[in-house]
């Protein structure tokens, strides 16, 4: 596998973030990919995928399956991360920041993850 990468920033994460298994979609350059979020937060996702064939920086539109929840949540990222999801993590995939988040997918988002906070 490639060498990690992130950005020259530091994270500075300011949502709360929570362990999923969740089905998602992700549209990459006109192709769909398949996958399971890993985490989520009302500011981004963690999705396993091979990152080698994902260029940084680059916009993806996410399709979202909220379990519970009517509709699938369609959100637009930025990949910000790409490598383990943490450092003790054997996970590999990127992280996504998501840049155009409307108010109700974003109410989504935040009511789900408080559903499953204790």
């Amino acid at each position: 596998m490639a060498d990690d990468y992130s950005f020259d920033r530091p994270e500075k994460r300011t949502h709360r973030r929570i362990d999923v298994d969740i089905d998602v979609n992700l549209i990459v350059d006109g192709k769909k990919i398949d996958t399971t979020a890993t985490n989520l937060s009302c500011g981004g996702i963690f999705v396993p995928v091979d990152y080698e064939v994902i260029p940084k920086q680059l916009e993806v539109e996410l399709t979202i399956h909220l379990p519970d929840h009517a509709k699938p949540v369609k959100v637009f990222g930025v990949i910000s991360r790409a490598g383990k999801e943490n450092p003790s993590s054997q996970k590999e995939g990127v992280a996504i920041r998501f840049n155009r988040l409307y108010d109700e997918n974003i109410l989504a988002i935040d009511r789900f993850i408080k559903s499953r906070m204790h």
